[in-house]
């Protein structure tokens, strides 16, 4: 029977008969019919819709997600948000303690087997984009007002052994091989950044879009590139590294 109505399906599609071709064009009319806009009407409808759909999403909030995270917590000051629900948590050893005034978007943090009480520490006034996730091995720290943006990556060992023989065994990574990271206060790094193992980022730093850091980054920087190197080396007197500057006198002395 499947096949017989995919084979009908394909006729039409190919607009073999003058009967397809009708059945093919009423078929699209259906799918791309659409009622005329009437704005005194539909206005206020769009109002009515996205009125109704904020009042529920603050009721989930703050009667359900919240209240909700904040138990799994180990501690979380005030203010804790969490707009788009709960944070997927993988671990039930996972310690998790939040600042105040904390906003975690739709997240994954998971916590692997290597030690008994891994914990993700983020401090006061900091944001966690959406899509981000956090795997603690041992422990990871984010400090005051940071800005964590999208679909980033942190991890604090590399989940897996470099080892062909040890992954073919099954085996996990070794505690010694696990290394914490730290980042410091007023930090922000960019949508899609990867802060691999043992990294600690300097107070007041930037890290640009889709940077990966692999070693430790000094304070009130930009760091850029895969693996990121620092670009600006003081934000305040926006004192460019010596790269950068190469590159502007190239740019600079090129024939017009």
């Amino acid at each position: 029977m499947n096949n017989i109505v995919s084979r009908i399906a394909l006729r039409i599609k190919r607009k073999e008969t003058p009967v397809a071709a009708f059945l093919y064009r009423l078929a699209k009319g259906i799918r791309t019919f659409s009622i005329p806009t009437v704005k005194p009407i539909h206005l206020p409808l769009y109002y009515l819709d996205r009125g109704a759909r904020e009042g529920l999403h603050w009721i989930l909030h703050t009667f359900w997600w919240a209240p909700l995270f904040r138990a799994r917590c180990e501690s979380a000051g005030k203010n804790l948000c969490v707009p788009n629900e709960i944070p997927y948590v993988i671990g039930s050893h996972l310690r998790i303690i939040l600042g105040d005034n904390v906003t975690i978007m739709r997240t994954t943090i998971g916590a692997s087997k290597i030690y008994d009480a891994p914990l993700l520490k983020i401090g006061n006034n900091s944001t966690i984009g959406y899509g981000t996730t956090i795997s603690v091995a041992k422990e990871v720290v984010i400090g005051d007002n940071c800005l964590i943006g999208p679909s980033c990556l942190i991890m604090d060992s590399d989940d897996h052994p470099i080892s062909p023989q040890k992954r073919l065994m099954g085996e996990g990574v070794p505690p010694e091989e696990v290394k914490p990271v730290r980042i410091g206060n007023n930090v922000w790094i960019g949508s899609n950044c990867v802060i691999l193992k043992g990294v600690t980022i300097g107070d007041n730093s930037v890290i640009a879009t889709h940077s990966v850091i692999t070693k430790d980054v000094m304070e009130n920087c930009v760091y850029a590139g895969y693996p990121a190197r620092p670009v600006l080396r003081d934000i305040d007197k926006g004192t460019f590294s010596t790269g950068v500057e190469q590159a502007k006198q190239a740019i600079n002395e090129r024939p017009k």
